[in-house]
């Protein structure tokens, strides 16, 4: 009995022996690709090396998209030309509104700091608007005056004014007039007229005597200041009873001037008369004296006053005036060339004429004469 568990022990340590120095089949391990470990029940499997170049994604690693900078904040210029672009979108017919209407659309930066850029914006039917832009992001706000509380409420409207920086409507909505010279207007043609304001007749002594002050008009002008002043100065003088006066005018129209001479006569004992002269601009409507009608009339204060002086020079005081009295009013009319003594006007056929203060026969005083400086001789 014992020696067969002997036997049996012996074939055992032989079974064992033999398996321990048996080798696997094939190449050996450690230079075998491919081999396995059964041990760990893992199987690693080693990558084939290419001769390929990589991917360029291989080289550059993907990575997120660097970060958009932040815009630079808008200038005064930028906002005004996108706001403008913004108009031609918001109102269709924008530059028909521009073009032809007597209120047109106006606006204009009214306020500039560096946060805010704001834009008043008037549109053509009176509406008062601001538009509140932010500087850096572009993004606007609208404001609208009311009348009734005198004060800005903010409306529904907004926009981004960076939207509209290069972007106008095409095509245009609206119909654009071709440039070039507009068909000017025919010019109004000034018309002056001459007539009387006041018409009356006194009678004196059973004669009739006419008592007439004129009055002006020109086309575009308000000459109402010279009328008035024609018809105070003059409607001081009567009509009627002891001391009455008729007055009479003439006048004569240049292209730039209407010079009227009034004649007023004095029908006492001593008969005499006195004259009035009213020049009126055509271009003002106004009343104008002195060298301003010299110029007028088309002549220069040198010319006019070297007239003055010839026509002096051959003024006696009057017919059989005495040589030697004749002298002393030439030397005394001589030193009367002033505006003081001279008043200047446009007489019958143009000429320039002038209401000469000179001294009289006599030497009792002055008298008032009207001369013809083109001629040097009484008018």
């Amino acid at each position: 009995m014992k020696h067969s568990r002997l036997t049996v022990l012996v074939v055992l340590f032989a079974l064992i022996l033999s398996a321990c120095s048996s080798k696997p089949s094939g190449k050996d391990p450690k230079n075998s690709e491919g081999s396995s470990e059964s041990g760990t029940g893992t199987t690693v499997v080693l990558a084939n090396k290419s001769t390929e170049p990589p991917e360029f994604s291989e080289l550059i690693p993907e990575s997120s998209p660097r970060e958009t900078e932040p815009p630079k904040p808008l200038t005064d210029e930028e906002a005004l030309s996108g706001f403008e672009n913004y108009l031609y979108f918001k109102i269709k017919n924008l530059q028909k509104i521009l073009d032809e209407d007597k209120v047109p659309c106006t606006w204009g930066i009214a306020l500039s700091n560096k946060k805010e850029i704001m834009i008043m914006f008037r549109s053509n039917t009176g509406a008062l608007l601001r538009y509140h832009i932010n500087r850096n992001t572009g993004k606007t706000y609208v404001t609208q005056y009311a009348i009734q509380s005198n004060s800005y409420y903010r409306t529904r409207e907004t926009l981004n004014i960076r939207d509209y920086l290069n972007r106008r409507p095409t095509p245009t909505p609206y119909v654009i007039k071709p440039k070039g010279k507009a068909t000017p207007k025919p010019a109004q043609k000034t018309v002056v007229k001459v007539s009387t304001a006041v018409s009356k007749t006194s009678v004196i002594s059973g004669k009739k005597y006419a008592y007439k002050i004129p009055k002006v008009s020109i086309t575009g002008k308000n000459t109402d200041a010279v009328n008035k002043k024609m018809r105070n100065e003059l409607g001081r003088y009567a009509t009627r009873g002891s001391g009455a006066r008729e007055i009479v005018y003439s006048y004569h129209i240049t292209k730039r001037l209407v010079s009227i001479l009034v004649r007023i006569s004095d029908h006492g004992k001593d008969s005499r008369y006195g004259y009035k002269v009213y020049n009126i601009s055509i271009s003002s409507g106004k009343y104008v004296k002195d060298e301003s009608v010299v110029k007028l009339a088309g002549s220069t204060n040198r010319k006019f006053k070297a007239a003055v002086k010839a026509t002096f020079k051959k003024y006696k005081g009057g017919s059989s005036v005495p040589a030697a009295e004749a002298k002393k009013i030439i030397k005394t009319n001589l030193k009367r060339v002033s505006y003081r003594y001279v008043e200047p006007y446009v007489g019958k056929n143009g000429h320039l004429c002038f209401l000469g203060s000179v001294a009289c026969h006599g030497g009792s005083g002055s008298a008032t004469i009207p001369f013809d400086a083109s001629k040097k001789r009484p008018y």
